[in-house]
């Protein structure tokens, strides 16, 4: 069981080159003031190990029973989902694995979907009126 409960703030989507800050409440859940190491990430692959690069922000210290520590850091968003990442060690006899967070900010596209659909759909009413136009030319004849 966690000694630890974890909140993100990010948003949910963001354009490529936007910078995007995020941060992390965490909190103590015991009544022990307990020492906690908590790495905040911005990642490409949840799955795979997070690099250097990666790493946004980190603190290692005690957190009284009850209360709460944030960590915050910003990042420019790439041209991909970037996973926000919180990762929480606590120390009572050694270091242990204690609790992790996770959220995505989705890229955001410039032009939304209707809109190119809307424009595809005008398009292509101009062709077919051209196209009609022009076969009533050539029945003329």
């Amino acid at each position: 069981m966690p000694y630890t409960d974890i909140a993100i703030t990010a948003p949910n989507s963001a354009e490529e080159g936007e910078p995007v800050s995020v941060s992390a409440q965490v909190t103590n859940t015991t009544a022990l003031d307990l020492s906690f190491r908590v790495k905040l990430y911005a990642v490409e692959d949840i799955y795979a190990v997070p690099a250097p690069g990666d790493l946004l922000d980190t603190f290692e210290e005690t957190i009284g029973g009850g209360a709460y520590k944030t960590i915050s850091g910003s990042f420019t968003m790439p041209a991909w989902d970037t996973t926000i990442l919180v990762m929480v060690h606590r120390f009572v006899v050694h270091w242990d694995y204690d609790n992790h967070a996770s959220k995505v900010v989705s890229l955001k596209t410039k032009a939304a979907l209707s809109t190119v659909v809307k424009a595809l759909g005008i398009g292509a009413l101009a062709v077919l009126g051209i196209a009609l136009v022009a076969r009533g030319k050539k029945r003329r004849k």
